[in-house]
């Protein structure tokens, strides 16, 4: 990848860029990796600096999505990758390819007594997979490694450690790695069966996974095959947890998003299937709560999900009685018109929801936090073909500004719409400096009813007479994105929602609404339980 005496640093660099598509390097620069930062421009790589390295590392993650492909983020020693480890968790509940290198303190460095001596492969390796260069020898050795977790047919991210003293050590030239491949193998016995197992089904359902973006990338035709696969078999689609861009949600056969959220009313009807395939991602125990009894599952994650897609969207397939799509589509439809609920603490956050849904341009990158105002956007915002979404299947809160402003700098002129609720914006909304000083912020929802809603649902039905610290003081949320450039306004009547939006949508300065929601309207699907 390079010719001469090169460095560590000079070789991974080239990596990045040959190895893994990578133009970018998100960090909070550190001196334990200094020569990366040094060599980075003349490599072509451009360096990308957050206010906090968990931000980064989320700014990573989303681009990661976004471009299809890794990412990279780097940081320093223990404190830097103890913030920048939510990304990793992140990554690893949801398959994406992350690489966090860590410029670790130098060789020999004392655990116990050293300056930020911790052991970096004993504190990361619980989160994902680590590997250490030991020296300029074991370079290649190591990058062969990362690259076959990260380019595998179900991604990992990866915990890349490199002691300070050897990003300088002489390195030989490292030869671009292949992509990693699974093993061939005959899938044509598997797919009869799994074929004969939908054809056979009176009552079969399908949810789509992230391996079926992660194996065809961002603008691939895998909309299309779904839609094609649901219209000649008359099964139904559901989007697994967070993957609800994967389908026209306003396609006959799209039944719906299975999420921590969904309506009990979907689970139920699922409850009802004989056969669910899952395909492209895991039954796990957010997509099989509350309906999960002894239906049959057929799983297929890793093994080339997005072939088996094409394969079964162009077969033959036998009439199937037609109540049972029809009654999907008939309960899809209904759960998607917004109840507007009257509260007197604040605004029904499907009013949001609805204008979004309404005003959302076709090219929108739509990024969420987590908090049950997502279960608004989840059942009201029918996303299109082309439009994104952006979610943590894990639930960490501080994802949705960061992601956003990952969007604009990766596309200044994509339509990038964080919504975010009051708790999550002060986490990590710091990181709108960074999109302001590139020239481009992203439009900023912010959800605000005065508390960590989701906790404090909680805490109506298991200590509704306990102060569980969720309450929030917050700051006036439109001044504070003044500071930063990012002209906004507060929303706290009905009639304002539907105009706020529009101008946000219109600005390209950035733009935050601030609304004022309701407490006791805490959830889409259901009002808080006891005293507000």
């Amino acid at each position: 990848m390079s010719s001469g005496n090169t460095t560590v640093a000079q070789e991974l660099l080239s990596f990045l860029r040959d190895g893994l598509g990578c133009d970018r390097l998100f960090t909070v620069p550190g001196e334990a990796f200094l020569p990366l930062l040094g060599h980075a421009g003349k490599a072509g790589i451009q360096l990308i600096t957050s206010r906090h390295e968990a931000n980064a590392a989320l700014c990573a993650l989303a681009d990661a999505r976004l471009r299809g492909g890794p990412a990279v983020v780097a940081v320093n020693r223990s404190p830097g990758a103890t913030n920048a480890s939510i990304a990793l968790d992140a990554a690893r509940a949801d398959p994406t390819p992350l690489l966090l290198i860590v410029g670790g303190p130098r060789r020999g460095t004392d655990p116990a007594t050293g300056f930020q001596g911790t052991d970096l492969s004993g504190f990361l390796g619980g989160l994902a997979p680590v590997v250490t260069v030991a020296d300029g020898a074991g370079l290649a050795e190591a990058l062969s490694q990362v690259a076959a977790l990260l380019t595998g047919p179900a991604p990992s991210p990866v915990a890349l450690i490199v002691a300070e003293d050897v990003f300088y050590d002489e390195a030989a030239e490292v030869a671009v790695p292949a992509v990693a491949t699974g093993p061939a193998s005959d899938r044509g016995p598997e797919l009869e069966r799994l074929a004969r197992a939908l054809a056979d089904a009176q009552r079969p359902v399908l949810v789509a996974g992230r391996l079926l973006r992660v194996a065809g990338g961002p603008g691939t035709e895998v909309a299309g095959l779904l839609a094609r696969f649901a219209e000649r078999s008359a099964v139904p689609v559901l989007a697994g947890n967070k993957q609800q861009d994967l389908m026209d949600n306003r396609h006959p056969g799209y039944a719906g998003h299975l999420h921590l959220g969904s309506p009990q009313p979907l689970r139920d009807r699922l409850a009802q299937a004989d056969l669910v395939v899952f395909l492209g991602g895991r039954p796990d125990e957010v997509q099989l709560a509350r309906w999960h009894t002894d239906q049959q599952l057929i799983t297929v994650y890793d093994d080339a999900p997005l072939e088996v897609l094409r394969e079964l969207a162009d077969r033959p397939w036998p009439d199937r009685p037609a109540d049972w799509a029809a009654g999907w589509r008939e309960l899809a439809g209904a759960l998607a018109r917004p109840e507007i609920r009257a509260a007197d603490d604040g605004l029904d956050f499907a009013l949001v929801a609805q204008a979004l849904d309404a005003e959302l341009p076709d090219d929108a990158v739509l990024t969420l936090d987590a908090g049950h105002f997502s279960s608004w956007i989840h059942r009201y915002v029918r996303l299109r073909p082309g439009q994104r979404l952006l979610a943590l299947a894990g639930g960490a809160m501080g994802f949705g500004v960061p992601a956003a402003v990952a969007a604009v700098l990766r596309d200044p002129d994509v339509t990038a719409v964080a919504v975010v609720g009051d708790g999550g914006l002060l986490m990590t909304g710091n990181e709108l400096a960074v999109a302001r000083a590139a020239g481009r912020a992203p439009v900023v929802v912010v959800a605000d009813n005065a508390s960590y809603g989701t906790i404090r649902d909680h805490q109506g039905r298991y200590f509704p007479d306990a102060d569980c610290g969720t309450g929030l003081a917050n700051p006036d949320f439109v001044t504070w994105a003044a500071a930063f450039g990012v002209p906004g306004e507060r929303v706290e009547r009905p009639e304002q929602v539907r105009d706020a939006i529009r101008r946000a949508l219109a600005s390209r300065e950035g733009y935050l609404v601030h609304v004022r929601t309701s407490l006791r309207a805490v959830h889409a699907n259901h009002d808080l339980p006891g005293p507000s």
